[in-house]
């Protein structure tokens, strides 16, 4: 298992406190893998260079996936070229070659990952920092070795002098040393990196990049706008088909471009070029702080996890990662199915049912069910309230007189009125005094940690599993319910689905892994009507996309989702199509373009559960019951507000499918039994 020095490069550069790589600009990083990639084929000793070209010594391949595709270029191309040509051409693949040596590390086991963007050191890596070796010695992790020759004077070995020359001319030292101790050690650092013939290329080749990006900087293109009506700008077209409004105004103005929403303004992000900038280079540059400031003064706490950025936010990530993960859910299957079965079994025969209200109930019980052993009964409709109205006037800043109004006030005194019983029931002597849920590990949090979880955050973060599903699991529950009915072929194969689920009795988690047609009508779903189709992130450092200088202090719309609606990754993407996901299209699978609860830091921490969710609740579902839309004609209406939801989607129970189940308990009193 010995490492390639493309690996060796990143690990160089891990910022194991952060979870993350260091910011170094990409052409630079680029480059550097590239010279990885020239040096360790030279190390083969399939190709030898100098300074001035580069040649081929043996075409046959290396059988090392991250090498024999540029050997083979190498070996195809019809003249002798010199470094710089290959570095420029292999750089180009910059991307593709960072994701796979990340995975390399992964599947060795090196890196661990806590999320889409949350990397670290194994736990045994961590511990003795030594990784195994070809020949089965533990060899010395990187950054010990090159400190250790470049502060205590070690020899280099042939390939750590590889790993200097590298570093060294892509600038890499500068990103991992503090001040102080490059400018003691850049005269060492020069002198050791200046003796490899591929690392002298390179510094040529970023001294020309640095050049050219000076150049670039000086002549940025203005941000395009787009044109809106006078006070309101695009808000009307956005709030009517947000995602597509802003697909259409992305081919039409590229990735970059100024939108007015009433009186802010945002940059939009948007298509495969603003995904890889969130996912590789956003949490360097953005914030979510600034745009949740009033969320949390409203609450009077200091933040939430959508407000929360670098190490706090990935330290808290890690800390209820356990807990919103797909695996918890699955540890309740038959406790979630029950919910459901309860909701069904209240459903009325002689009057058309709300699909939205209805998944509100489903999964918001769900949830205090799984996550804090205590049911919200009768304050659902107060914590809808709540979180609906603070959305809007706090964070899309509009209409703040909504939190002046006597339906907000209550909601506010029955929120936290319900807290109030929800803390009592944990505290000594309570009833759930000592249970593995969120509010006992935030209750844990602030003991261990003040400072870390301050008193005035207890409630919110207490509160979460209430709220966090409302309108996102709901919502997307609703839009696939719908998109199964409408197609009755569609909705006799999910029941049998369900059927074959339920079968052998209560769910299982493998049962709920081998659902098909469900799965790919969710992805489907999804895709159409994304949990998170946008979000605001503000300019803490100025920074260059698609030829545009974005300066600090902006405030950005991060708009992941419209490569949902672009031809290029999912052809006819206004039709819903459940076969774009079987595995000889596997159309969700192209890089940056399958989005639907974000990109990048701040992807949604239950993405997993969410999903596992959707799946549950649409099985026993039709597992219970024979439904159709109400009217049969009825075409999907949806509304931002602030979040995507359908707008009169109603059902009519046909017929019930298996035995009524208890009904369920709506008293909100007390811890579910």
């Amino acid at each position: 298992m010995s490492l390639r020095f493309a690996e060796e490069i990143l690990l160089l550069i891990l910022r194991e406190e952060a979870g993350d790589l260091a910011l170094v600009p990409k052409a630079q990083l680029d480059l550097a893998l590239a010279g990885a990639i020239l040096s360790d084929l030279a190390f083969e000793n399939r190709i030898d260079t100098d300074l001035e070209k580069l040649m081929l010594v043996d075409p046959s391949p290396v059988g090392d996936d991250l090498l024999d595709p540029t050997l083979a270029r190498i070996a195809a191309s019809a003249e002798t070229r010199d470094p710089e040509h290959w570095l420029r051409q292999v750089a180009k693949d910059g991307e593709a070659l960072l994701e796979k040596t990340l995975g390399r590390l992964l599947e060795k086991g090196i890196l661990q990952s806590a999320g889409e963007t949350d990397v670290h050191l194994s736990p045994g890596v961590l511990r003795s920092r030594r990784y195994p070796a070809a020949d089965g010695e533990a060899e010395q992790e990187v950054r010990l070795r090159i400190m250790r020759i470049l502060f205590d004077g070690d020899l280099p070995a042939p390939r750590d002098g590889v790993v200097i020359a590298l570093a060294r001319a892509c600038g890499l030292f500068e990103r991992i040393l503090s001040r102080e101790e490059w400018a003691d050690r850049r005269e060492r650092i020069d002198l050791l990196g200046g003796l490899d013939p591929i690392g002298r290329s390179l510094a040529k080749v970023v001294g020309a990049l640095a050049a050219e990006g000076e150049a670039s900087a000086a002549g940025a293109e203005p941000i395009p706008a787009v044109k809106g009506l006078p006070i309101l700008g695009s808000a009307l077209a956005a709030r009517r088909d947000l995602v597509p409004f802003l697909t259409r105004r992305y081919l039409e103005l590229g990735p970059v471009f100024r939108i007015r929403l009433f009186h802010r303004s945002f940059v939009a992000l948007a298509g495969p070029a603003g995904n890889r900038f969130l996912l590789r280079e956003g949490r360097h540059f953005l914030r979510t702080r600034e745009p949740w400031l009033d969320f949390n003064h409203e609450l009077g706490a200091t933040r939430v996890l959508t407000s929360t950025d670098g190490r706090d936010h990935g330290q808290l990530r890690r800390t209820f990662a356990p807990a919103y993960s797909r695996l918890n859910f699955e540890n309740h299957l038959a406790a979630a199915a029950d919910v459901v079965r309860r909701e069904v079994a209240a459903w009325p025969s002689d009057r058309p049912i709300d699909v939205a209200s209805a998944m509100q109930r489903i999964v918001t019980e769900q949830l205090g069910v799984i996550l804090t052993g205590f049911s919200p009964g009768e304050y659902l409709n107060d914590l809808a309230a709540f979180l609906r109205t603070l959305l809007v006037a706090r964070v899309a800043k509009q209409s703040p007189m909504f939190l002046h109004r006597r339906r907000f006030r209550r909601a506010r005194r029955r929120v936290e009125e319900f807290w109030r019983k929800v803390l009592a029931a944990h505290q000594p002597g309570g009833p759930m005094h000592g249970a593995q849920d969120i509010v006992s590990d935030v209750l844990e949090l602030h003991r261990a940690d003040p400072q870390h979880m301050p008193e005035t955050d207890v409630m919110i973060w207490s509160m979460g599993p209430y709220l966090v599903g409302l309108d996102t699991v709901a919502p997307s529950s609703a839009f696939t319910l719908y998109r199964i009915l409408k197609h009755p072929d569609l909705a006799a194969r999910a029941s049998a689905e369900a059927d074959a689920l339920f079968a052998a009795g209560p769910p299982s988690a493998a049962g709920l892994r081998a659902l098909d047609t469900t799965y790919r009508a969710a992805l489907e779903s999804l895709r159409l009507h994304p949990v998170v189709p946008a979000s605001p992130r503000y300019v803490g450092t100025g920074f260059e996309l698609a030829g545009h200088r974005i300066p600090a202090g902006e405030t950005v719309l991060a708009c992941p989702t419209v490569t949902h609606f672009l031809p290029d990754f999912f052809p006819s993407p206004e039709r819903f199509d459940i076969d774009r996901y079987l595995p000889e299209r596997a159309e969700h699978k192209q890089r940056d373009a399958f989005v639907p609860f974000g990109v990048g830091t701040h992807r949604c921490l239950g993405a997993g559960f969410a999903e596992a969710q959707i799946l549950l609740n649409l099985s026993t579902i039709l597992r219970e019951a024979e439904l159709v839309l109400e009217p049969p004609a009825y075409e999907l209406r949806a509304v931002y507000a602030p979040s995507l939801r359908p707008r009169g989607l109603k059902v009519r129970l046909v017929r019930r499918r298996q035995a009524p189940a208890a009904k369920p308990r709506r008293s909100g009193r007390g811890p579910v039994p």
